[in-house]
Parts: C-alpha cells; structure tokens; sequence
C-alpha cells in the first residue's frame, strides 16, 4: 500500500470522527471523508514529508466541511472575526473545565451535549474539538486553521465559556460535576471597642 494511504488509514478514526461532529447532516459525513481523501491524495505533491501530517490533513477536512454545511444551508461563519455575540456567562462557579475531555463527556452525556456544541460558532466547535479531542497544540490549531494563535485561544475561550453556560444546570442532573456549597466568606465587623 502507498505510504500516504497508509498514513491516512492509520488516522482513519479520528478524521471520519472529526467530520461528524463538525458536518451538520451527519449523513454526509461519508462523503465528506471521501471527498477530503481524495482532495489529499491529489495534492499529495502539496505535502511536505515529516512535516505533521494530521495537521496538513485536518485542514483538508475542514475545508470540506465547511463546504459540506455551506451547501445544506447553514449560515458560514468566518474564521477570522470572532462572536462579537458572545454575551459574558451568568454562573461563573469554578467547577474545573468541563470541556477538557470532551471525548468523555459526549460518551456519557447525551443529545444535550450536541445541541450545545451545535450553538458554537464553526470556529469555536473546530477549535475544542482540535484541542480537546484531538490533542493538538494551539500552534498546531493555528496552522491548521489558518488564524493567528491568539484567536485561536479567543475561540476556546468564548466556546468553552458558552459550553460552560449551556450545561452547567444540565451536568450538575446528570452527575457529571457536583454542587459545592457557597464558599464566599462574609465580611466581619471589627468593633474595636473593649
């Protein structure tokens, strides 16, 4: 077998997992795959050996599918502008990051967990995704992305932030996170007087 077919076999899982999360009419995912394969090995030449592979891949695929949400109809959202939309979350309680595995959470969660990543913008859902699941680094998100590294953690930010917003209520039921008690110390009168 060809050792580029090779690699993109090697890496099969986590591109065809990549493109369902990320197309929203899951019953092109299919062709989408096949469409950012065969865009790959076309532009074969394009590649450079030993430079990363899953990177120069992911791009492909996400150019696909963008494509693939364009032509069912969904709004595209830029890349290089951020929500301006983004409102600031209400409950701020520090309950760690609920996104840093999102593999886990979306195994043990359920249709939820999709409807709140589908409210992300494009480039907030690509870049949890790339980050949470994926394990690429912001660098590596930023090549692939083609945006500089900063919004890059812009995106993670507000995405995570409107995750975190979205789902609070909704894992505290589930048993995902637990609810701690208040913390907040009150203020105390020092009368001084004896």
């Amino acid at each position: 077998m060809d050792e580029f077919l090779e690699k993109i076999e090697q890496h099969r899982d986590e591109f065809f997992r990549f493109i369902k999360r990320n197309v929203w009419d899951t019953g092109v995912a299919e062709d989408v795959f096949s469409q950012g394969v065969l865009a790959a090995y076309e532009n074969r030449a394009k590649y450079t050996p030993g430079s990363n592979f899953r990177a120069w891949m992911y791009r492909i695929l996400m150019n696909k599918c963008y494509v693939a949400n364009r032509e069912t109809g969904r709004a595209f959202q830029s890349l290089d502008h951020p929500d301006a939309k983004d409102a600031p979350a209400e409950n701020t309680d520090d309950f760690g990051d609920l996104v840093s595995d999102p593999k886990a959470v979306l195994e043990e969660c359920g249709d939820e967990i999709f409807r709140a990543f589908r409210g992300l913008s494009t480039a907030q859902r690509s870049c949890i995704m790339l980050r949470g699941i994926e394990k690429f680094s912001y660098q590596e998100i930023a090549e692939i992305m083609e945006i500089p590294v900063g919004t890059v953690m812009t995106h993670l930010a507000r995405g995570r932030k409107k995750l975190r917003s979205e789902l609070t209520d909704y894992a505290r039921e589930s048993g995902v996170i637990r609810s701690f008690p208040s913390t907040r110390i009150e203020p105390t009168r020092e009368t001084g007087e004896g």
